[in-house]
């Protein structure tokens, strides 16, 4: 009987889940809208979109599609974070991007009908649309405000690319990428009297991966920064001390002319692809 019961509420707490899943695939009615992509579509055009979705929840390290994988469609990202990666044929793993919430990936691969030129894994637990090739390439072609949506996507995918490129190819130190990387973080943090706490989820080694260098050079320069007093690491919790001051200690010079906002040479936050 205790064994029936136990069956049972596993069995209503699963559909309840079912269920609080069924009342965000309406994307009129949604509340993680955004201005990204095909949310902000009109109201026909969003009915024909919710007429090819498939809507799902997926637990936390998921992997979406892998690197090499024929492309069968695209997933959008209706909430949640999802980690982009590339291997090497020696097995050196380089972190492309993290996708929020209004990215598609997959969009390149599908558009020119290539294999997914990324591993996607969640990083925590995502809700996301699927669209098979077939159906998303359709859509694209009879709705130019999706078409066009697409095309900003691409665009933008690519300026972070040229950006990741440069600055990989650049030989900066360590210290210099470490605070481009956490600069490029920076709009997302909590400003006190000057210095900036950021919650950060993400390994020695993942942080290695980003800046393609090793989880052992990463951790002594994150020791060395914070002894000049520049950025401490403590468990989940970033602090940059004084962000103008990081940006002088790395020779960001621009910072000073007004353009400090975080956007530095990395594009880590989001580059979908």
């Amino acid at each position: 009987m205790d064994g029936w019961m136990t069956t049972m509420l596993i069995s209503n707490q699963q559909t309840n889940k079912m269920s609080e899943l069924h009342t965000k695939r309406e994307c009129l009615g949604c509340t993680c809208r955004s201005d990204n992509f095909f949310c902000d579509l009109g109201e026909s055009e969003l009915r024909l979109f919710e007429s090819h979705k498939i809507t799902k929840l997926y637990p936390k390290g998921t992997l979406l599609f892998i690197e090499g994988q024929s492309a069968a469609g695209v997933y959008i990202l209706c909430k949640g974070r999802v980690k982009l990666s590339t291997c090497s044929p020696d097995g050196k793993i380089i972190i492309l991007g993290i996708a929020e919430a209004g990215d598609v990936l997959g969009l390149s691969a599908v558009i020119s009908d290539v294999e997914y030129e990324a591993t996607a894994e969640l990083l925590e637990s995502c809700q996301v649309n699927f669209v098979p090739n077939s159906d998303f390439l359709k859509l694209l072609q009879e709705n130019p405000k999706a078409g066009m949506n697409a095309a900003r996507q691409l665009s933008r995918s690519y300026n972070a690319a040229h950006k990741m490129i440069c600055s990989l190819g650049h030989s900066d130190s360590v210290i210099v990428k470490l605070s481009k990387l956490f600069l490029s973080w920076s709009a997302n943090g909590q400003g006190n009297n000057g210095s900036l706490k950021l919650k950060n989820s993400f390994t020695h080694e993942e942080i290695g991966e980003m800046i393609g260098t090793t989880r052992e050079t990463v951790t002594r320069a994150l020791r060395n920064m914070r002894e000049r007093g520049l950025v401490t690491l403590k468990g989940s919790d970033l602090i940059i001390h004084n962000q103008d001051r990081l940006r002088l200690a790395t020779g960001l010079r621009f910072a000073m002319q007004g353009v400090g906002n975080g956007e530095c040479d990395f594009a880590h936050r989001r580059m979908p692809f």
